[in-house]
């Protein structure tokens, strides 16, 4: 493939950052009417995953203390089962085990769980 001599959009980095961004600029630009994202250019000084996001586990879990993380890893699966194919998304259970200490602590979190979804 050639590399572009120009390009509407330039994204740094092939990491989960940079293709999240370019993933979701190209769907607003979709939605809008205004391209397919065919111009978004994203430019990485190796390759895709390389670094970090390359390295990481690949484990989905959802039983984070935050709050927040937990809103985010439950719209994060809702976009990995749109489309599991796509996504190489093949969930398989996950389960924790903890120490009686934390018996409190889980079942908030199981609570809080149940009210996302």
């Amino acid at each position: 493939m050639a590399f572009p001599m120009n390009a509407k959009y330039v994204i740094v980095g092939a990491g989960i950052h940079g293709l999240s961004t370019a993933y979701h600029l190209a769907l607003e630009l979709k939605r809008k009417d205004e391209g397919d994202g065919s111009d978004i250019l994203i430019l990485d000084k190796t390759s895709i995953a390389a670094g970090a996001s390359g390295i990481a586990c690949g484990v989905v879990r959802n039983n984070y203390y935050q709050p927040a993380m937990r809103e985010l890893m439950a719209h994060s699966v809702k976009v990995w089962e749109s489309d599991p194919e796509a996504y190489s998304y093949h969930p398989v259970g996950y389960m924790q085990i903890s120490p009686e200490v934390m018996r409190g602590d889980v079942a908030t979190i199981a609570e809080q769980q149940k009210a996302i979804g």
